[in-house]
């Protein structure tokens, strides 16, 4: 594994264009973490700038419905005038103030001028103050359309926090795999690179062999070969590793929303990420995280709060008479407020009334009760489920990336025992007691585990970041 270093945003500084990035050597290379490239994709990628927009418009959301309770200011002003008599001029404003308990508070001030008006509308020449309350009796007393309305909206914020949530997990544990491909491929032309160099010292190696007689002319034939097919290998490698460089470059953005280049001399490293035991104490926490934050269960806990609220406006429908009572002392605005609160607490001076409505059927009131009920009832399931799944979920990838440690383990041992066989054989032909050929098998062999060291290791860096995703934070990897 490649050691590292601090990342420096000098990797990520902005050209004017796509680079490729050649091939660079082992020796001239920055490491571009795991992590660090992680961090960067979850913090400025378009995709996770697109879900967070989620947020703000379910926050708009919940603006407006919060807007059913602002105060309010009305007016009008009504006069007729005909051959030079005006038969009348109405004056009217108000303040009504909606309250969280569903009283509203109203102030108002009417006017009445004239020679012809209705007797009702009768005011003192400088108009008539009011100041009173309405207060619902039954239905509208726990909840009303407005309260119900706004808790909707943040249910529906909660839901799209999840959602956002959820976008981003599937973003990032495909990049996660992109850069396990790039590591893959990075490793796969160093060590294609390392092949065809040591194959070309052994093919020098044996005609000069060949030249003093020490070796069959043969072994020549054999030793090209071995090298004609490692640098086939060498090409197809350099290919995979430049496409996939491209595809890494087109994960990084900036703070401000621009893409930029990858450094030429940044190379992929799984520094940070080295494997360690997963304890039973470690799944229980991942658990319990799991539970709390995962993305899937905060959308369905914000549809539980939506059915719940829907029931509960539901049952007032269902069980309780629509009854409202309104009480507005009056008095003349030329005697001041002092007026209102003389005849607060009387009705001499006063507007009341009243209003009752009772389906004797309720019909509409039930049924809706019933779909409000078994939408909460599935809801509830849905979320055991999902906590269910979830579980299972944290499990498995638990399982997966502790079976990756222990195969790690002994691929890397496969890797020192091929090693010890090729060099023995080496030795061997150097003694004249083996042939090219069974050394070219023996070497082989030991870039076949490489190979497979190498892919297990891609393999590890995407399953660290898909328990991430099924612990639910996929901003932040795990922590040992």
């Amino acid at each position: 594994m490649i050691a590292t270093v601090p990342l420096v945003w000098a990797l990520l500084v902005a050209q004017g264009g796509t680079t490729v990035p050649s091939a660079p050597s082992a020796d001239s290379t920055r490491p571009f973490t795991f992590e660090a490239f992680y961090r960067v994709v979850a913090t400025h990628h378009p995709v996770v700038q697109q879900a967070r927009l989620l947020e703000r418009i379910a926050d708009g959301e919940v603006r407006q419905a919060r807007g059913a309770f602002d105060p309010t200011v009305t007016g009008s002003w009504d006069r007729k005038t005909f051959d030079g008599t005006r038969y009348y001029d109405y004056v009217e404003s108000a303040l009504k103030i909606p309250t969280p308990l569903g009283v509203d508070v109203k102030l108002g001030y009417e006017r009445t001028e004239g020679r012809y008006f209705a007797p009702d509308r009768r005011t003192p020449s400088g108009g008539l103050l009011s100041a009173g309350i309405s207060v619902p009796l039954g239905q509208r007393m726990l909840t009303d359309e407005r309260r119900n309305a706004l808790a909707q909206a943040r249910a529906l914020r909660d839901y799209a926090v999840g959602e956002r949530a959820a976008q981003v997990n599937k973003f990032l544990l495909t990049a996660a795999k992109l850069y396990g491909e790039w590591y893959e491929a990075s490793r796969r032309q160093q060590l294609a690179r390392e092949a065809v160099s040591l194959a070309d010292f052994r093919l020098r190696s044996v005609r000069s062999r060949v030249r003093q007689g020490d070796a069959a002319a043969i072994d020549t034939i054999e030793a090209r070969l071995e090298w004609q097919r490692r640098t086939v290998q060498q090409l197809e490698a350099t290919v995979d590793y430049r496409n996939a460089t491209i595809v890494i470059e087109g994960l990084l953005w900036n703070e401000r929303g621009e893409p930029v280049s990858l450094d030429s001399l940044a190379s992929p490293s799984l520094a940070g990420l080295e494997a360690q035991p997963i304890d039973s104490t470690s799944v229980a926490r991942w658990l319990t995280v799991a539970e709390q934050r995962h993305p899937s269960v905060r959308k369905v806990v914000a549809k539980v709060k939506q059915a719940e609220s829907e029931r509960l406006f539901a049952v007032q429908q269902r069980w309780i008479p629509l009854a409202e009572l309104s009480y507005t002392p009056i008095g003349a605005r030329d005697e001041g407020l002092s007026a209102l609160g003389e005849a607060a607490g009387t009705t001499n001076d006063a507007k009341l009334g009243a209003a009752f409505k009772l389906p004797l059927l309720a019909l509409k009131e039930r049924g809706k009760y019933a779909s409000a009920s078994g939408k909460l009832e599935q809801q509830r399931y849905e979320l055991a489920l999902v906590r269910r799944d979830i579980a299972i979920s944290v499990r498995t990838a638990a399982n997966d990336l502790a079976a990756l440690d222990t195969l790690l383990q002994l691929q890397r041992q496969a890797v020192q025992q091929s090693r010890l066989l090729r060099d023995g054989e080496q030795r061997k032909f150097e003694n004249g007691e083996s042939t090219l050929f069974l050394v070219n098998t023996r070497e082989r062999q030991v870039i076949d585990e490489e190979l497979k060291r190498i892919s297990l290791e891609a393999k590890y860096a995407a399953a660290r970041a898909a328990l991430a995703v099924a612990i639910g934070e996929p901003a932040r990897l795990p922590e040992h």
